[in-house]
């Protein structure tokens, strides 16, 4: 009696081993190309994020850009004429280098006038955004409001809109020039 039992091996071919299954490419093909996928998968995520944070920054510069543009119109408009030099050393920690040397020259007509008449100013901001910008520099927009009273009893409010011309120096925004719009 012949004992003929399939023990699942095939037939070598002749060479000495099994042929390969249909089941055992597929599970390969399907493999490689899972891999890929989730390669490609992982390559977009994180070029999303890098995106994404690249805009975060765009925007916190921006804000800071905004941020320094109002502070610097807030401190023009708010003074002390009994401060006058503490006055101007607030503004020019703002001001970039060249123009610090401009706006001194500007500003002096005004240092006396406002001492003799112990001027008092106060500024609001009243809307401030970016025109233009690039990693290091930015033209800021503020709308902003002022007044001046004297000792002389005589007062005055501004209504001004400016362009303010902002250069980055390191990681601090500087106020590079400034032009009053009509």
């Amino acid at each position: 009696m012949s004992n003929t039992t399939d023990s699942g091996i095939e037939d070598p071919g002749g060479e000495g081993r099994p042929a390969p299954r249909l089941g055992a490419r597929l599970v390969r093909l399907v493999s490689i190309v899972l891999a890929v996928v989730l390669v490609l998968a992982v390559a977009g995520a994180v070029w999303l994020a890098l995106k994404a944070r690249a805009a975060d920054q765009e925007k916190e510069d921006r804000a800071r850009a905004v941020s320094v543009a109002s502070q610097f119109a807030l401190r023009v408009d708010s003074f002390d004429g009994k401060d006058i030099e503490g006055y101007s050393k607030g503004i020019q920690e703002l001001l970039t280098t060249k123009y610090k040397s401009e706006f001194e020259k500007q500003f002096e007509p005004f240092k006396q006038v406002y001492t003799q008449a112990q001027a008092v100013g106060t500024g609001k901001i009243l809307m401030a955004g970016v025109a233009s910008y690039d990693d290091d520099s930015a033209t800021v927009l503020v709308v902003h409001d002022g007044s001046v009273k004297s000792k002389l009893g005589q007062s005055q409010v501004r209504h001004q809109r400016w362009t303010i011309d902002m250069v980055k120096v390191g990681d601090r925004w500087l106020v590079d020039e400034f032009t009053p719009v009509n």
